[in-house]
């Protein structure tokens, strides 16, 4: 059995990887290579594995394929539902039976291909049950309360009704068969103010439960301060909540003004004892997934016109200030914030789209310095460039590549976003022209600070001061790229300019930099020097940042193995070179031990570099493995450019195994990743080019001695 969940954005590759994980040793036994094939190539394997294996695939919570609730704009492309439609369509032919749930029957979508069983109303004796549970949970009997059949019949087997009105029920105190009459009378009252929406996952009798609740529960003011919670995207943090009446604010929203923490949990917590939301601890809660339509009504009877635009953006500012401090609390070494944006996502997207919508520059860039953690750190690099993609035109001036009028500020995010993409792209030209404008206004705007004495600088001029820094350090890692001498002049700047203001963390990270430029740049290659700035880092970074330290043990790991390429070449004794092998080996896993499991370059290279040194020691199938580890690493970042070079090197290695047929395979995968990059990948695919002819050759050669 095989489960998927729709609740974030899953595209058809993605979907598909669901076999490549499955089956991947069965395949492999097969002779055939899920790493080495392209997407169309794994949609056929993926049909063709399921004609041979009867599975059961669930694809749970597919209405956000196209939005939801209704009115909702969707996130996926008509192009990419139409691809999801048509492979179901083909998986008719095959052995495989899928089960797709969704509150709403999907005509729109599926049309009448799939047969559609209506969930039927939960028997009485499971209500009975699930009542109890509820009642153990708030620290009460079944045994304890009058007979609640009258109560379960009104709630029509809808066990988000049945949460809702015991709840309710338990909250209120309601212990005689009279008052539990009358409340269910109350309930049955208020079903006429409802439309059926059972399409919508709702129906009368779930309206008028959660109306009752939400009126017997809360005053006034509190209904309207819940109503607030249309805002919010299935995850609620208080702390954001209560920042929307933040008093220093000059967009504070009344309704919340001056609202504390405590207060905020108190109010949520009571909207989580009426079922409104879950109660996760530590000021979050997450709504449930069938009830979005519920607090957008009360959203739209407690706020219009003016005070629903003043809502929209005290929420936009809101969330920006919490993603943009959880943006320098990860810079700053606090990587346990990743959890906590991976929760705002939605969020976060809600508050960029409404930013954009109402021109709100400094909330859109806020949203996305949140966005930029996430979606890097996880890789997800393709969402994050549709948002660069997206924001350009609103702040750059499309012929000059300079700022907009007014967007000064904001030009500069965007920019060093170009920048990073374009680097990505191997577009390295495009990146060092970029880079340079962005130099040239830091360096404008950091005139002032540097030309006034350390102790008389202000917070605003040590900012300008550090994005100079940063700019300059961004220039290098291009130049770095490009193979330039120059690099390393602009990484001593950089990292004399964070020393000036004190911060010994990002000198930190500008060491790891140089450790990485001589190492890799050929003109500057100095294995001691490189080993002396990673070790530098180590001593830089505080001990709890485990995503530096984990990538500066990585690069000493390669200056081992380094090492002992220089050991094989000027043949020195074979203990020494496996002595450099082992200790190469050591660090690398020691970086995986400190990496977070969601870096996945990182992890990436490590896994990557544990395949060079099994295949230098001959341990075919071992580097085979940890090649295949950063071969997915690469495919969930959709990082094209490394998984070629991971591709080749498995082609390096099977050729060597003289497995011919698997090395070519694998080497005519890494050639058409690299061709995507076209000319920016000319030497790539000119090695490649002569791999495969070498493989033809060895081959010839071995069938020759036969």
């Amino acid at each position: 059995m095989l489960f998927t969940s729709f609740e974030r954005r899953l595209p058809l590759a993605r979907v598909l990887d669901k076999i490549g994980e499955t089956f991947d040793a069965a395949l492999q036994r097969s002779g055939v290579h899920w790493g080495a094939a392209n997407d169309a190539e794994r949609r056929q394997i993926a049909l063709a594995v399921l004609r041979q294996i009867p599975v059961l695939w669930i694809w749970d919570n597919v209405e956000p394929i196209t939005g939801f609730p209704a009115g909702t704009p969707s996130e996926w492309s008509a192009a990419e539902q139409q691809e999801l439609r048509d492979f179901l369509l083909a998986t008719r032919e095959t052995k495989a039976r899928f089960l797709i749930t969704s509150r709403r029957d999907e005509q729109a979508w599926l049309g009448e291909m799939p047969v559609r069983v209506k969930t039927p109303p939960m028997p009485m004796q499971e209500r009975l049950q699930l009542a109890g549970a509820i009642a153990e949970h708030r620290g009460k009997r079944l045994a304890d309360l009058p007979d609640l059949t009258p109560l379960l019949h009104f709630t029509q087997g809808n066990p988000l009704t049945i949460l809702v009105t015991v709840g309710e029920a338990l909250r209120a105190g309601i212990d005689s068969k009279e008052r539990l009459d009358v409340f269910v009378a109350g309930l049955r009252g208020g079903e006429g103010n409802f439309e059926d929406e059972a399409a919508e996952g709702r129906t009368k009798s779930l309206g008028a439960s959660l109306s009752y609740g939400f009126a017997n529960a809360f005053n006034d003011s509190e209904r309207k301060r819940l109503a607030l919670l249309h805002l919010f995207q299935g995850f609620a943090d208080v702390d954001a909540f209560c920042a929307m009446g933040d008093p220093q604010a000059e967009w504070a929203l009344d309704e919340v003004r001056g609202l504390t923490r405590d207060e905020g949990i108190d109010l949520l917590d009571r909207a989580a004892e009426i079922g409104l939301l879950v109660a996760l601890g530590g000021g979050y809660y997450s709504v449930h997934p069938a009830l979005p339509w519920y607090f957008r009504d009360q959203f739209e009877r407690n706020f219009a016109g003016e005070n629903a635009e003043r809502a929209r953006r005290a929420f936009v500012e809101a969330i920006g200030d919490l993603a943009d401090y959880y943006a320098e609390q990860y810079v700053s070494g606090k990587r346990q914030v990743l959890n906590a944006l991976m929760a705002e996502e939605d969020n976060l997207l809600a508050a960029w789209s409404l930013a954009r919508q109402y021109g709100w520059s400094r909330g859109v860039i806020c949203g996305m310095q949140g966005l930029r953690t996430l979606y890097q750190e996880t890789g997800r690099d393709p969402a994050w460039r549709r948002l660069v993609e997206a924001v350009t035109p609103d702040f750059v001036d499309p012929h000059s590549d300079l700022p907009l009028p007014g967007r000064e500020d904001q030009w500069s995010f965007v920019t060093d976003y170009r920048v990073r993409i374009a680097r990505d792209e191997r577009d390295l030209v495009k990146a060092e022209r970029l880079q340079r404008l962005s130099v040239d206004w830091a360096r404008e705007r950091a005139h002032e600070a540097l030309a006034t004495p350390r102790e008389q600088r202000n917070n605003h001029q040590r900012n300008a001061i550090r994005t100079l820094a940063v700019s300059i350090e961004h220039l290098a890692i291009i130049q770095r790229d490009k193979g330039e001498s120059d690099c390393a002049e602009n990484f001593r700047k950089a990292f004399d300019l964070y020393g000036a203001i004190e911060l010994s963390t990002a000198q930190g990270v500008v060491a790891f930099n140089l450790g990485v430029t001589y190492n890799n740049v050929a003109v500057l290659r100095d294995l001691d020097a490189a080993e002396s700035w990673l070790k530098q880092c180590l001593n830089l970074t505080p001990p709890g940042d485990a995503l530096i330290r984990g990538k500066t043990l990585n690069q000493i790991g390669r200056v081992a193995l380094d090492r002992s390429d220089e050991a094989f070449v000027k043949a020195l004794p074979e203990v020494e070179c496996i002595r450099l092998l082992n200790e190469a080996s050591q660090y690398h896993h020691q970086a995986l031990q400190l990496l977070p499991p969601t870096t996945f370059e990182d992890r990436g290279i490590a896994y990557n570099q544990l395949g060079n040194i099994y295949a230098k020691a001959g341990d075919i199938e071992r580097a085979l493995h940890n090649y295949q580890q950063e071969l997915r690493y690469c495919e969930q970042s959709d990082d094209i450019f490394n998984a070629g070079q991971t591709r080749e090197n498995m082609a390096k290695t099977l050729l060597l195994a003289q497995r011919f047929d698997d090395a070519r395979a694998y080497a005519e995968a890494a050639l058409a990743n690299y061709r995507t990059f076209g000319d920016r990948a000319a030497e790539k695919i000119h090695d490649v080019e002569g791999l495969l002819a070498a493989i033809d050759e060895a081959e010839a050669e071995q069938r020759g001695k036969s």
